[in-house]
């Protein structure tokens, strides 16, 4: 699921290691045309934890930052 956020992000990341390339293709099969400023989920409709597009690289993959969703 996709949803575009602002002001209520809140970045909340795992510091882990591991298949990074494996987790590149899950997020691209999740969200093939990502903008910026779009937040998907990878489990459950809008689950409090989530991955943003922050920027894009100079070859135009997507950088993501995992993180939640913060409703007032």
């Amino acid at each position: 699921m996709n949803y575009e956020t602002g002001k209520n992000w809140v970045a909340n990341p795992l510091n882990r290691t591991g298949d990074l390339d494996g987790w590149k293709q899950k997020m691209k099969n999740a969200c093939p045309n990502p903008k910026l400023g779009e937040v998907v989920w990878l489990d459950r409709e809008r689950s409090s934890i989530g991955y943003k597009v922050i920027s894009f690289s100079r070859y135009g993959d997507p950088i993501w930052q995992r993180g939640e969703v913060v409703y007032h």
